[in-house]
């Protein structure tokens, strides 16, 4: 009974929060076009041994209607010639449930604040993770994937960076 009290709870918390979402102008229900037909904003080599043969971009940056809420969207691609799995990526200042990409952070472009993908009801990360049909631990060679991080951010930031684990930040990201 308890369990099943929890499951419902759970359930309604996490609807609740996509309804909230939704109606301050921040969906999922499009369909995540192909990393090769995204605009880039900023790129970065990686600069680890894990992340050498990787590119990361960030892609899009779009604030809700409200202003409080920032989407950013961002890609890997692989100019190696091995497989590589995307371990290092998961946050590990918060305890987010399921496997995710936590670790991308954003700063505002004028220093200051650090800001991680937000968490929901249930502990999920609204970042990629595995509650995300698109997502992708591993990237073979040749091969580009987007992702995609939702943050909670005052109004009025209009430029910002983003962190990737395993690259130099990326500066300057204008928000639209």
């Amino acid at each position: 009974m308890k369990n099943a009290i929890a499951s419902r709870l759970s359930l309604f918390t996490s609807t609740s929060l996509a309804a909230a979402l939704m109606s301050v102008g921040v969906s999922s229900a499009s369909p995540m076009p192909s990393a090769r037909d995204l605009d880039v904003l900023g790129s970065s080599q990686g600069n680890g041994r894990q992340s050498g043969n990787l590119t990361a971009e960030v892609n899009q940056a779009e604030n809700n209607s409200q202003g409080n809420l920032l989407s950013v969207t961002w890609s890997i691609e692989n100019t190696g010639t091995e497989r590589v799995v995307l371990t290092w990526l998961e946050g590990k200042t918060y305890t987010y449930s399921g496997a995710n990409y936590a670790g991308v952070t954003i700063t505002q472009s004028n220093g200051g604040t650090r800001y991680h993908p937000v968490m929901d009801g249930s502990g999920e990360c609204l970042c990629s993770g595995d509650n995300s049909s698109t997502f992708r631990e591993r990237i073979e060679p040749g091969e580009k994937i987007s992702y995609w991080s939702m943050f909670s951010v005052p109004t009025g930031v209009e430029r910002i960076s983003v962190e990737i684990p395993g690259f130099d930040p990326i500066e300057d990201i204008p928000i639209s």
